[in-house]
Order: structure tokens, then sequence, then C-alpha cells
């Protein structure tokens, strides 16, 4: 089998991994990362998940294998995000400066940055993803930028050149320069500009006007050996690559266009560091029927929405099942949940170590890759028998899966007060109905004999719509209409085993 078939049958994960592995050197570092500037967006967590995946799939082929996460702490506070609004006042004069230097205004966390890296490290811990965690601000402290620092201040045209050109920009300004020093007079990064450079020493001034927020016009020296700066994005980005050995990192579509990020980023790495890049990927959008994911504009479920509503090994899977460079709609409600639960279900069953279809093996190791299903029932066996018996304890014992279904207790009260679960699984026994047939549902009520199978029912309505000369679809309607008042509900043969036969019978006779 040459390597494109076999790559066929290969998980995204997988495929990633393998190239690694070809050709890339042990250890193998994957790394992904965030600007902590605000709540945890759903989007977001695909950039730990499908590094974490690709972790799972190299530590498969080689045990030196480590996933970092880098929290991008010394980024500029530009933003007060919307939830934060009524601390408008406290947060105002702070932006400029780093998130990490921007206090957290609740009181909670060391700084604005903290309560969000908290946010993100909770939420990893919730989809068991456990990386080593590279925060910025101490990189940056402990002196492990200098060295790049001082080789693009050293060699600045170069490396300006590189920036223009892989960023297909006609010009660059006069003042530009690798380093942001951060303003000992008012703490601002954002607005700082170096005047002049010479062996590690520089002068800058703070006086440029980024719209949200304006210079204090102080103007100072520094050394790179104070650790009081940070460097552009386009240039950070490969110096940690290049500190860390990375082997590979991702990154969304807007990231991989033609002129974007990676563009630079990828030239840093072969025209001034002189070796190859990491193997980069690019991962699609999270979609809202359509909309890319807004949480600014409403648009989509908020993270913690999605962990109360949905088991955290479903929403795993949600986002890994897909290709990774496809956009992934993740929407919840009456069309889309049962499906996506009942395909999760399906996953859970193969065994990857036998004959699997190329789509199967796909989702058995999407599924290997999840914190696993915590019930053994199918979710629509527990629906029906919870619309009988309204009694979650009662559930259990009869499904013998008590703790299976306790864990799944508190989400199908959601999804029902949601409305999620379709109107067929939502009834009461014995509200019932008067049928069009009576003769047809007399007859096939006493046809019914106990020990029969879900299958041998199901065959039984269709028998008795012949002998009877009606429609079976019209018969399936008068059952419901008798048993739950409704036109139509779960498949009736299990449904009739479920409510057992001596109870239909009553029901149907009544």
């Amino acid at each position: 089998m040459d390597d494109s078939s076999e790559k066929k049958n290969m998980h995204w994960s997988e495929i990633i991994a393998k190239d690694v592995v070809n050709s890339k050197k042990p250890p193998y570092v994957v790394m992904s990362g965030i600007t902590t500037s605000g709540p945890l967006h759903p989007g977001t967590l695909c950039e730990f998940m499908f590094a974490d995946a690709i972790y799972k799939s190299l530590k498969k082929l080689d045990k030196g294998a480590k996933f970092v996460f880098v929290a991008d702490i010394l980024d500029a506070f530009d933003n007060i995000p919307a939830p934060f609004k009524q601390y408008e006042g406290e947060l105002t004069p702070h932006l400029g400066k780093p998130l990490a230097h921007t206090p957290d205004p609740m009181g909670c966390h060391h700084s604005f940055a903290e309560h969000f890296l908290s946010e993100a490290t909770d939420a990893m811990a919730k989809f068991d993803v456990h990386p080593e965690i590279m925060r910025a601000d101490q990189a940056y402290a402990e002196g492990k930028y200098d060295k790049y620092a001082l080789e693009y201040s050293e060699r600045k045209d170069e490396i300006k050149k590189i920036v223009q050109e892989s960023s297909l920009r006609e010009t660059m300004p006069d003042d530009w320069h690798p380093i942001m020093p951060i303003c000992e007079q008012c703490g601002k990064i954002a607005t700082t500009t170096i005047l002049s450079y010479s062996n590690g020493e520089y002068e800058y001034s703070c006086d440029r006007d980024v719209k949200y927020t304006k210079g204090c016009g102080f103007k100072g020296k520094g050394k790179i050996s104070d650790h009081k700066y940070k460097l552009l994005f386009r240039v950070d980005w490969p110096a940690r690559q290049d500190m860390m050995h990375v082997s590979t990192e991702g990154g969304s579509v807007d990231h991989h266009t033609r002129g974007g990020t990676l563009s630079t980023v990828a030239a840093v790495h072969r025209k001034f560091f002189k070796h190859d890049p990491p193997i980069y990927y690019k991962f699609g959008f999270l979609k809202y029927k359509g909309k890319k994911y807004s949480k600014s504009k409403g648009i989509g479920h908020s993270v913690n929405e999605l962990m109360q509503i949905l088991p955290i090994p479903v929403f795993e899977y949600a986002l890994l099942r897909p290709d990774i460079q496809e956009d992934k709609e993740l929407v919840l409600d009456e069309k889309t949940l049962l499906p996506l639960i009942s395909d999760f279900e399906h996953a859970a069953s193969l065994d990857s170590d036998s004959e699997l279809s190329r789509a199967d093996r796909k989702k058995s190791i999407s599924y290997s890759l999840t914190e696993k299903k915590e019930w053994n029932v199918p979710l629509v066996d527990v629906l029906v028998n919870y619309a009988i018996h309204k009694d979650w304890d009662k559930v259990g014992e009869l499904l013998e899966d008590p703790e299976g279904v306790k864990y799944l207790s508190g989400y199908v009260d959601k999804w029902i007060e949601q409305g999620w679960i379709p109107d067929k699984y939502v009834f009461e026994l014995g509200k019932g109905e008067s049928p069009s047939h009576p003769e047809a549902i007399k007859k096939f009520s006493d046809s019914l004999k106990e020990g029969m199978t879900d299958n041998e029912v199901h065959t039984l309505v269709f028998e008795t719509a012949k002998s009877s000369d009606i429609p079976p679809k019209e018969l399936f309607q008068d059952l419901y209409k008798v048993i739950i008042g409704k036109t139509m509900g779960p498949r009736f043969g299990k449904f009739a085993i479920i409510i057992g036969i001596p109870r239909l019978k009553e029901l149907l006779s009544s």
C-alpha cells in the first residue's frame, strides 16, 4: 500500500503525527497557545484539543513526545470584553499595558491575564488535557528570549526585509523595530517606539497613538538584559518555536492565508535561522448555522453552556471527528443532538483493530481520543424508559446501568427543558385518544403474545394492517394515538417491549 492510500484510512491526527516522525527528530514537541485577553471562546478549545490529539497520536508512535501550551500574556490589553464593561472605569487606565500587568477587577486573580488563563487551564483539566504551560511573562523574565532579541536587533534590516516580503507589504515604517519596550513611566507596551539601538541597549519613547490608548510621552532607556520588552508577534512566534524545538504547531485558516502570520513565521525559520520550520497544520473555524462562532455577536453556544449541556466526551468527539481542515458545525437543537450522540455511541462500539470501513475507522480513532463514554445503554432507550416511568432510579435499575443513567439524567433534564428532545420521546403513557381503526387495534392487541421480540411485534403491525386492508402507516399512527396521544413515537417494536406486553395490551384495550 502506498503512502497516499494508507493516509486515506488514517485519522487526521495520525497523519500529522506520522509526518512529524518521518521528517523531524525526537523528542517531538507539539505546541499551541492563546492570548488570554477575554473569556474562553468555544473556537479557542480547538487550540488545545487538536494539539492534544496529535500529541496522543505521537505517543502511540514514539514515547518521546511533549505538548507545550503557550500563554501569551505579555500581549497588550487592547479591549475590554463585554462581560467586564461594568469595570470599564477601573480597566480603561490600563489599556495598552501587558495583560499580565493589568489587574483583575474581580480581585480573584493576580492579573487580568491570570483570570482567563485560569479559565483555560480549568477547561483543559475537564477535557483531560495536561500540557506543559509556558507563560510568556516568565519566559521573558528568565531571559529565554534575549538571544533572539539581540539577534533580531543586530540584524534588524535583515529581519525587517523578511517580515516585509513574507507579509506582502509594499513598505515598512521607518521606525520599525522587532522590540516593543515596556514604558517604565506608564507601564504600556502598545505605545512605545525604539529611537536607537546599540549593543543590547536602546532608547525609546512612549508617544504612539494606537486608537484605544495613547502614550504618556516619556522617553527612556533600557537593556535587553533588563527583560522589560516583548518581541513583535511575527518574530516572537518563530523565536519560541526555535527555543522549544517545536516539531509541529497549528493555526486557524486566517493564519494560513498568503501573506498571513505563518508565511512570516516559516520565512524567519528558513531565511533567518537557516533551518526548516515546524510542520504547520491548518484547522477550520467552529461554526454555528453557517456563521463563525462569535461571542460578541451572540452567535453560538458559550463554553460554559456547552460543558453544562453536553457530555464532555461527546463534545470532544464533535470537534475531533471531522477532518481538521474542515469548518465544524456545532449546533445543539432538536435536529442535531440525538444524531450526534447516536454517532458517538456507534463510534464507541467499534474496535479499531478489527476490519472497519474507512469512515468507521476514523470514527473509532476519534472516539479513542476522548474521555470515553460513561453509560452502557443507548440514549434512546434511556429516553423511552424515562418517558414511561418518570423515575431515574427505576430507569437505571431496569436498564441495569444505574451509574450511567445517573450520569445522563442531569443532561436529559436540561435537554427536555431546552426542547432538544424530539417530541416522540417526550410523552405521557396512557394519555391516549380514540383510534380511527378500533377493530384493527383490537385484532393487533389480541395477537400480541408474551415473549415476542421487538421485530416480531413490529412485523405484527404490518400483518394486521394488511389483513385489515388499511395502510400500515395509519395503524402505526393509531397505535401511538391510543398509547400516548400522539401520531408518532419511538420505534414501535422496541417501544412495545419496553412497555411490556401485558401493560401494552391493557393500554390498547382501554
